[in-house]
């Protein structure tokens, strides 16, 4: 560690067979997860299936309590001391992202919405600039090009719009909808991260306890709406429908999430970076190529453009020090141990889904799950 707090790597340039190994896992175990949770979110919301949105949460949050209920046990979290009305808030917030996300699928093909949230930061730059933050220029510029891109894709063919039945488009205005619905979307996702973080500067929680607690107020705030709004039948309805791709949404998402906080603690944000650049290509690609999106060049150029973009922003962070936290408590550390007390590490934490921020860490070298409280 140097005398700045950053962490520097410990091991030599040829990693041992046993740190190959885990990137292995790690790299398959995020693909896997992600890339599968995908295509059944897909399959659960085109061909004519809707997919609601309260039994959806209801029953993925469950299980991502369950999964960060274990992994708080295995590492033997203390509970935190953030009180629960603060986590109510969490949830709600992250309750609406995700909302408002898989509303929009009735709406706008799945591919729109993975390149959507690459506009993450529109909503968090036009709010910064109002409580005058300044942004360099290129920041502007990827992000124009990022918005560029997704607007090619989405205007540039009829594919680019959900089918209400076997060739029927639904209007352009439905359309707006969709991208309406994932403009709010990211505006919840960007206000659960910003809270996220402030709470973690001031309290010591652990990464499975943060998204325990988060989770736990999902699953709660679902299942009231459920009865305050009577939805319960509608909600057995899902079960018996597709109560199957339901709980294989909650467990490739809650798996997914244990990947990226061993990646995390083993490599470092960079790596995880990394994959998760790869995890949204490989999902666009496979999607366009499974669920037959044809593309005309109009749409191809955009999402090029687009998906280009993305790669130029995360290059530009790993030039600007975005490896630092190379092996989040030194190469080999067992996420399942809790890591030894230790000076706060700042990492340049690139998420999945397009949140770019630099969080400082608390004691205990605690990463939280890059997707704790908001879904993918």
């Amino acid at each position: 560690q140097n005398n700045s707090g950053h962490v520097t790597s410990k091991t030599s340039s040829s990693p041992g067979s046993g740190q190959v190994l885990w990137l292995f896992i790690c790299f398959f175990g995020i693909m896997g997860s992600f890339v599968a949770y995908g295509l059944l979110l897909e399959y659960a919301t085109s061909g004519g299936r809707k997919l609601h949105e309260l039994s959806f949460l209801f029953v993925t949050s469950l299980l991502y309590t369950c999964t960060a209920a274990a992994g708080r046990h295995v590492r033997d979290e203390k509970p935190t001391t953030i009180p629960p009305a603060r986590f109510a808030i969490l949830g709600m917030t992250s309750m609406g992202s995700t909302f408002c996300s898989v509303r929009s699928l009735r709406y706008v093909i799945f591919p729109i919405q993975v390149l959507a949230k690459s506009c993450k930061p529109v909503p968090v730059m036009i709010m910064g600039a109002f409580m005058g933050k300044k942004y360099p220029l290129k920041k502007y510029i990827n992000v124009c090009l990022i918005v560029a891109g997704v607007g090619l894709f989405m205007g540039g063919g009829d594919s680019a719009g959900k089918k209400s039945s076997g060739s029927d488009e639904l209007s352009s205005s439905s359309q707006i909808v969709g991208i309406i619905l994932l403009f709010i979307s990211l505006c919840f996702d960007g206000g659960t991260g910003a809270y996220e973080d402030k709470l973690m500067a001031v309290h010591s929680v652990g990464p499975f306890d943060l998204m325990y607690n988060i989770q736990l107020g999902k699953t709660i705030i679902a299942g009231v709406s459920l009865l305050v709004l009577n939805q319960v039948h509608v909600f057995l309805q899902m079960c018996e429908e597709m109560g199957f791709v339901l709980v294989f949404l909650g467990l490739t998402g809650a798996m997914g999430q244990v990947f990226i906080f061993v990646t995390i603690s083993k490599f470092g944000a960079l790596t995880c970076s990394i994959i998760g650049l790869a995890r949204k290509v490989t999902t666009l690609v496979a999607s366009i190529y499974i669920y037959g999106h044809h593309l005309n060049a109009v749409q191809t150029s955009g999402l090029v453009l687009a998906v280009g973009a993305m790669v130029m922003n995360f290059m530009g962070k790993k030039k600007g020090g975005g490896g630092h936290g190379h092996g989040h408590g030194g190469h080999g550390t067992d996420p399942a141990q809790p890591a030894k007390a230790a000076p706060p590490i700042n990492y340049r934490d690139h998420q999945a889904d397009g949140k770019k921020t630099e969080i400082e860490l608390p004691p205990g070298n605690v990463v939280k799950p890059i997707t704790a409280g908001r879904q993918i």
